[in-house]
């Protein structure tokens, strides 16, 4: 009885498995068949089931768990480029990094790179530089040792480049000429050649739009870089004239009480103080006359100095000179680009 007992039970537990084999092996092969038809969630969430399996019964088949994990991978990678084949990139590069077993982390990344540079080739066609850029720096992130990854060195600069031609036209030469400067420090010969062409008309642009927000120092920097790295440019003469172009000179008198005067005014290119105290002023001279406010304004100074400000008054052109120098108190000095405010100026009683 007792050999009867044993009999049945090694008979029944070999049926047991032989039956959970064949379950396994069905499972398996329906996940098998709605991957080939698209269905790629639920042939995943089958394989996922069945190398998630334990208990005894199951090491009479102890490779399907295996089996069943490289299949549900493999399900993934199909997945991946049947999203990145319609267009939806990031999610097709979001599955491809989840992608981890040994056999197949390889051609995951592989072809996770060459989705992202086919549609970073695709972007820089359509001129849509920042989105192009955005792929390649995606791929030296993700996968900087496949092919795709070595290409991203090559064409980096070339797309920057091209962006750097864009934010000019959109006003933004500032942002180019940073751009460029990157570029050139790549050493991409093909880049140089388009960032060289355009740093002038880049320099250029980023000294007017920085003039005409006020950023002087900016504009003088862009100018002077302009004028000495490309000095046979077009763009070059116009920096040129622009640094040596005459100046404004403003301002505002009053008396020591804040009281305004008006009085006729003159700059005086050249000054030389006389042994008794005296001085003498010689030209060029530029006058104009301050208004009812003691508001004045000088167009069209050229730049240089120190001039010396005169007011008519008394019947004799005078200034103010400081006790401890014997010059005159308000040197005016014009540089180039910037307008020269003299706010107020304080006359004697």
């Amino acid at each position: 009885m007792l050999l009867l007992v044993i009999a049945g039970i090694v008979t029944g537990g070999a049926g047991a498995a032989v039956g959970i084999a064949s379950g396994t092996a069905a499972a398996a092969s329906a996940a098998a068949t709605l991957a080939d038809h698209g269905s790629y969630a639920e042939a995943i969430a089958i394989d996922d089931e069945i190398a998630g399996r334990t208990g005894p019964l199951y090491l009479v088949d102890p490779g399907a768990a295996g089996d069943a994990a490289r299949a549900a991978e493999q399900a993934v990678m199909a997945w991946a480029a049947s999203l990145g084949r319609k267009g939806e990139v990031d999610s097709s590069v979001a599955l491809y990094q989840t992608v981890t077993a040994p056999a197949l982390r390889g051609s995951a990344l592989d072809a996770l790179a060459a989705l992202l540079l086919t549609t970073s080739t695709a972007d820089a066609a359509q001129a849509q530089y920042p989105n192009a850029i955005s792929r390649l720096l995606e791929i030296r992130s993700l996968a900087p040792a496949t092919p795709g990854g070595i290409q991203v060195a090559r064409l980096l600069p070339i797309d920057q480049a091209g962006e750097a031609g864009l934010l000019i036209s959109a006003g933004r030469a500032d942002d180019a000429v940073a751009i460029l400067d990157i570029v050139v420090r790549e050493g991409s010969a093909q880049a140089s050649r388009t960032a060289d062409s355009l740093f002038p008309s880049a320099l250029l642009a980023a000294g007017e739009e920085d003039l005409a927000h006020d950023a002087y120092l900016e504009a003088l920097a862009a100018l002077h870089q302009l004028v000495a790295t490309f000095p046979n440019s077009a763009e070059a003469a116009i920096g040129e004239a622009m640094l040596e172009a005459p100046q404004p000179v403003t301002g505002t008198l009053v008396t020591h009480l804040g009281l305004p005067v008006s009085a006729r005014v003159r700059l005086s290119s050249n000054y030389k103080s006389e042994p008794d105290g005296m001085y003498q002023t010689s030209g060029p001279f530029y006058s104009t006359s301050a208004d009812a406010s003691g508001d004045f304004s000088l167009s069209d100074i050229p730049i240089g100095g120190p001039y010396v400000l005169e007011v008519f008054a008394g019947g004799n052109w005078t200034t103010l000179i400081n006790p401890t120098t014997n010059q005159p108190a308000d040197p005016v000095m014009v540089t180039p680009l910037v307008p020269v405010d003299l706010t107020f100026v304080v006359l004697s009683s």
